[in-house]
């Protein structure tokens, strides 16, 4: 917590010199979301959380300075985990430099629909799509990941870059991704790079995602070799807006091991109001011989 607080104030002591001449803009967006999971009658309630702001102070017509503060959360069963993410901005023409605690790329590049709806599914369908850190964030004590982090735009494509530490100057974190946008279509793919100590975790992944009118869907590729040990996932999903309020979403998951391979499957509806409240209700089932989870939840977007 000390090593945000610092962020925060070196943020504002650079970019009070700007802030009377300077137009200063702010955005936000986030989701809080609590869900009740049922597994043959069996209830099990969390409440999940996620924000974003952002702080820019114009110095010029191409150049920025300010700052970005991120906060993941999530509640099962008594126990709590999430990340603090906080940078400090330099955008210009060239893209966008964050130093400090920046989000991690894969999950935001190569960020899928969860099965049925369910962030806690959400959470362990990353870890089997090699998503370790993000993980790691939640479950287990997570060291924080100080690096840093650039983002640009060069005409349709869309670069991300990120070197961080896990925990020391030992154990880093490299990730890259870029996604050629089309518009209706978008092309992404990846790599990232995680010293673990004893073996380097490496994930390689590929996505397409379509947008047609009413229609939305994609299939996200990824492989994982960890300790000379592979696995490949695949992510499809497809989504249908009925009108402004109501949603309809599938999504299929499958995970193919040197020695075995398990399909899950979900679907859920959504309904939201112009206020950002929505009301989502899923079912999921994580191999042909599990039984079927449902799920429910009341969340609140902005």
């Amino acid at each position: 917590m000390q090593i945000v607080l610092l962020i925060v104030a070196a943020i504002i002591l650079a970019c009070s010199a700007a802030l009377a001449q300077s137009p200063v803009t702010f955005s936000q967006s986030g989701l809080l979301k609590l869900e009740s999971l049922s597994l043959n009658g069996t209830r099990q309630d969390f409440i999940f959380g996620a924000a974003d702001m952002a702080v820019r102070f114009r110095v010029s017509d191409q150049f920025k300075i300010g700052g970005d503060l991120g906060v993941d959360s999530l509640q099962l069963d008594g126990q709590r985990g999430g990340s603090v993410f906080a940078t400090g901005v330099i955008e210009g023409a060239y893209g966008k430099l964050s130093v400090g605690i920046p989000r991690l790329v894969m999950p935001q590049v190569f960020d899928v629909p969860a099965i049925g709806g369910s962030e806690v599914l959400g959470v362990v369908q990353g870890l089997a799509s090699g998503e370790l850190l993000r993980f790691m964030s939640y479950f287990t004590a997570a060291p924080t990941m100080r690096g840093l982090r650039y983002d640009a735009q060069f005409d349709k494509i869309l670069v991300a870059a990120s070197v961080q530490e896990l925990g020391s100057k030992d154990r880093m974190i490299h990730a890259i991704a870029a996604t050629y946008d089309l518009g209706d279509y978008k092309f992404s793919l990846g790599r990232a790079d995680v010293d673990l100590g004893p073996c380097i975790a490496t994930t390689t992944k590929i996505a397409l995602r379509v947008q047609k009118g009413r229609i939305s869907g994609g299939v996200v590729g990824s492989h994982q070799n960890l300790m000379g040990s592979w696995e490949n996932t695949v992510n499809g999903f497809v989504a249908y807006a009925v009108n402004d309020h109501l949603t309809v979403e599938g999504q299929v998951f499958d995970m193919i091991t040197p020695s075995d391979s398990y399909l899950a499957w979900g679907a859920d509806v959504i309904y939201r109001l112009k206020s950002g409240l929505f009301v989502q209700a899923g079912v999921a089932q994580l191999n042909p011989s599990a039984d079927r989870l449902v799920t429910l939840s009341l969340g609140f977007a902005y």
